[in-house]
């Protein structure tokens, strides 16, 4: 039951990242994720570059927590050490590159995937 409540839990707050981030879609947040991979991000795109940074730091600090609450039930291992935004960012947008069809789904829950595909707990 507890494990239940605590995945319920996660994801309606993972949900909830997206809209103070200002991006809905994967659509949306590829963009931002170019920006902020970018080596010198233009000044018109700092805005993105830090949705997507924000996004990806809340999203997987959530999901560490997650994991520490209820390993039972969170089945994504993010590394603990070594592990940056840029790297987070970068398995993000290579999920969303590798799955166009999946664009204009909630990207939360696409993130959710991407680091489930990346980060399987053994």
């Amino acid at each position: 039951m507890k494990a239940g409540i605590v995945a319920v839990a996660v994801l309606a707050g993972m949900c909830g990242l997206d809209t103070y981030a200002h991006a809905e879609t994967g659509n949306e947040m590829a963009e931002n994720c170019r920006a902020f991979l970018k080596e010198k991000i233009p000044s018109d795109k700092y805005f993105n570059a830090g949705v997507c940074a924000g996004f990806v730091h809340g999203v997987t600090d959530t999901l560490v927590l997650a994991r520490v609450a209820s390993p039972e039930t969170i089945a994504i291992c993010i590394p603990h050490e070594g592990f940056t935004m840029g790297q987070a960012a970068k398995v993000l947008l290579k999920y969303l590159d590798d799955h166009p069809e999946t664009l204009h789904e909630n990207v939360s829950m696409l993130a959710a995937q991407a680091y489930r595909a990346a980060y399987p707990c053994n």
